[in-house]
């Protein structure tokens, strides 16, 4: 029964171990955005709209290039379908 004492001991420390190192990172992240303003937020946040408006472009290129293509059959049906539009329309 001695050893659950113990496991419950190292958990408490490990976990007030833990504790320490993330107030320790959060205590940094605060020290280096001290200094930040709102111009700089701001210009933070249009660069990131702009990074993403470029990766979406990027993507549709992407996502255009790896379209299957028509087979050339359904492209010669579809001109003989226009074709046969067309005359009925110059006809009346």
């Amino acid at each position: 029964m001695e050893y659950v004492n113990y496991i419950a001991l190292g958990c408490s420390i490990a976990a007030f171990a833990l504790s320490l190192i993330a107030c320790a990172r959060v205590g940094k992240f605060v020290r280096s955005t001290a200094d930040t303003d709102w111009e700089t937020l701001a210009n933070l946040t249009g660069d990131i709209a702009a990074l993403k408006r470029t990766c979406q472009t990027l993507n549709n290129r992407l996502n255009g290039m790896n379209k299957a293509t028509i087979p050339q059959d359904q492209i010669i049906q579809q001109m003989i379908e226009h074709q046969n539009v067309e005359q009925i329309r110059r006809g009346g």
